[in-house]
């Protein structure tokens, strides 16, 4: 997510350098530009932006603000500047020649190996990602809006050819998550500030445009309010972090290093690099196990997945800990301490109505919802409508340690 960050980042400076220009020249800089950084963001972080390149030159050159001949040598140099950062760099760190972006191109495009993540149908991003990104029910309206009025279709054609286009031929990849087209966001959500920008100032013209720009300003309250809500729910979907917090909470005085296994759904829900290093201390600088941290407690993960190992005795026997969504898949003796819980989807109680029981002890966000849950249905006559929470990993300790 923080590399999308960045990729959104470089994405909106292009297209503001794609906005219309005084002056010729002014408008040919910038054009090269946004090539230039559409092409580094490309080559270095994520491969799926050369189709937002593509689209963007298409336009561009469709719109005769740049030559094809410049369009190839600004291609060309700002390429292969790119490989220069990026090739020697990645390499050194996977410790063998390799240009990352094209691999993982050939990996996900070329070979379909993307598709093992799920499918979605062809009009997914129009028909459920858009509409949960920009939120505004007013959204739509206000971007046609922006398109068809003469003083305001130049400055959104430039913002919505290439974003839509890139939008449309990322729909043809089978698998689709939210995150592929962040970039295409920003242009769609200036495009309705634009129309907004445009009916508030002329508010003292026309009822018409009072109207419209009161329903602007409680559309904007109404989507804070649901954003703010979602922002709510989806803190409640990192269980992996959660547990890592509660295994920090559970041993950080431990003398000894604590070696933990941490399954796929731990390592997707929270639990990263930047995270499982507690301390900061230099563990990838050491091929073993063996590490002294004087005064500090040494957490060492392993996150083996899809391999025969996960079913020896032998390998179990190293950790003092697990993080695991399915108790049976650690052999051995193990006791589960607690249970860490996630976001399961919404939930109605009504007076009367049981709440589900706990095998095993709730901890962290589990426990507060559960505590919250009870509060509320005091004071409602027993209503609960809210946030349902679903075991999800559990944290397990091998018997035989004592930290």
């Amino acid at each position: 997510m923080i590399l999308t960050l960045f990729i959104l980042f470089a994405a909106t400076l292009a297209f503001a350098f794609l906005l219309p220009k005084a002056t010729r020249r002014q408008t040919v800089v910038r054009a090269k530009q946004a090539l230039s950084i559409l092409t580094f963001a490309g080559v270095v972080f994520r491969s799926e932006i050369a189709i937002l390149l593509a689209t963007t030159t298409v336009y561009l050159l469709l719109t005769k603000q740049l030559p094809l001949r410049t369009v190839i040598l600004v291609g060309a140099i700002s390429a292969a500047a790119s490989l220069l950062v990026s090739v020697p760099i990645d390499s050194y760190f996977w410790q063998k020649p390799l240009w990352p972006e094209l691999w993982g191109f050939y990996f996900n495009a070329v070979q379909g190996s993307s598709s093992e993540w799920g499918t979605s149908p062809w009009h997914y991003y129009l028909t459920s990602a858009l509409p949960r990104l920009l939120l505004n029910p007013l959204a739509l309206l206000l971007i046609l809006f922006s398109t068809f009025h003469p003083a305001l279709c130049r400055q959104t054609k430039a913002l919505l050819l290439p974003s839509l286009s890139y939008i449309a031929i990322y729909s043809l990849q089978p698998h689709k998550e939210t995150r592929f087209i962040f970039y295409a966001v920003p242009p769609l959500v200036l495009s309705a500030s634009l129309s907004a920008n445009y009916i508030s100032t002329h508010v003292s013209k026309s009822p018409v445009y009072k109207v419209a720009t009161f329903t602007l300003i409680l559309s904007i309250l109404a989507t804070l309010s649901a954003s703010t809500g979602m922002l709510l729910l989806s803190s409640l979907n990192y269980p992996g972090g959660e547990a890592l917090s509660q295994l920090y909470g559970l041993t950080d005085k431990a003398a000894t290093p604590i070696t933990v296994h941490a399954d796929v759904l731990t390592c997707m829900t929270g639990l990263t690099l930047f995270n499982q290093n507690k301390h900061g201390l230099p563990l990838a600088l050491n091929d073993s196990w063996d590490v002294e941290a004087p005064g500090k407690t040494v957490y060492l993960f392993d996150k083996t997945e899809k391999s025969e190992k996960l079913g020896w005795p032998t390998f179990w026997q190293q950790f003092d800990y697990a993080l695991l969504e399915d108790t049976a898949l650690a052999l051995g003796e193990w006791d589960v301490v607690g249970v860490v819980y996630g976001y399961g989807g919404i939930e109605v109680l009504r007076p009367g109505q049981r709440e589900g029981e706990d095998k095993y002890r709730a901890l962290g966000l589990g426990a507060d919802m559960r505590w919250l849950r009870g509060v509320v249905r005091k004071y409602t006559g027993g209503w609960w409508v809210g946030p349902r929470m679903a075991p999800r990993i559990h944290v397990m300790k091998q018997r035989r340690i004592v930290p």
